[in-house]
């Protein structure tokens, strides 16, 4: 992302940190729960809440009294996961992937400290993934993390490498080392294949999608 020296516009900044209090894992909040998760004013956040409710980016729910996303900023979501180059580019090879293969198959995007599922298709039997798209997670979770993080700049891999790697399983690599020398092979390969590091009897096999750009 580049850098931008401007004034930022407050009332802006405040609106979309009420709207990223909305995550997978807190998808309806109330009142009083949108302004501990922002730290805002109260009666800013109220102010705030009805006028994305007036614009349909959130909806009330008047019996649970809370709020949840609406349908206006459910469909800017679609409308950018298809307007993404990536995805147009790498859509029908994911659906062939997953036919021939019949397992999940899950396409995630990097972003400035973690990366987000973009695209996911599964079986209705079998092995299940527990994500969604939009879902974040750390680059340093799981197959699809380490794959995205070998193609990223070497300060950004420092950055993200530089906080401690939880371990999620008694095989979860953490050594710093170790995981410099695994995005190097990344790099070299084109392939990765992560083994119980993240949920014991899981393996996952990663690629990145690299789109040549017209010069």
């Amino acid at each position: 992302m580049r850098e931008i020296k401007f004034n930022p516009i407050r009332s802006i900044e405040r609106s979309i940190d009420v709207l990223q209090a909305f995550t997978t894992v807190n998808e309806k909040l109330t009142l009083e729960e949108v302004v501990e998760y922002t730290g805002i004013p109260r009666s800013t956040v109220y102010r705030i809440l009805c006028t994305l409710e007036s614009r349909r980016m959130v909806e009330f729910d008047e019996k649970e009294q809370n709020y949840k996303p609406g349908l206006k900023l459910i469909e800017m979501g679609v409308f950018l996961s298809y307007s993404l180059d990536v995805y147009q580019e790498a859509e029908d090879i994911l659906l062939r992937l997953q036919a021939d293969t019949k397992q999940s198959i899950v396409m995630a995007l990097g972003d400035e400290e973690d990366i987000i599922y973009v695209f996911i298709k599964e079986n209705s039997e079998g092995l299940k993934f527990s994500s969604v798209v939009g879902q974040r997670r750390p680059y340093v979770y799981g197959v699809l993390g380490y794959t995205l993080l070998a193609f990223e700049e070497t300060d950004k891999v420092e950055r993200i490498l530089d906080k401690d790697i939880p371990k999620r399983t008694k095989y979860t690599v953490t050594e710093k080392e170790k995981v410099m020398r695994r995005l190097e092979d990344i790099r070299s390969k084109g392939l990765f294949t992560e083994k119980d590091e993240t949920t014991i009897g899981v393996t996952g096999v990663g690629a990145p999608i690299l789109i040549k750009r017209a010069t």
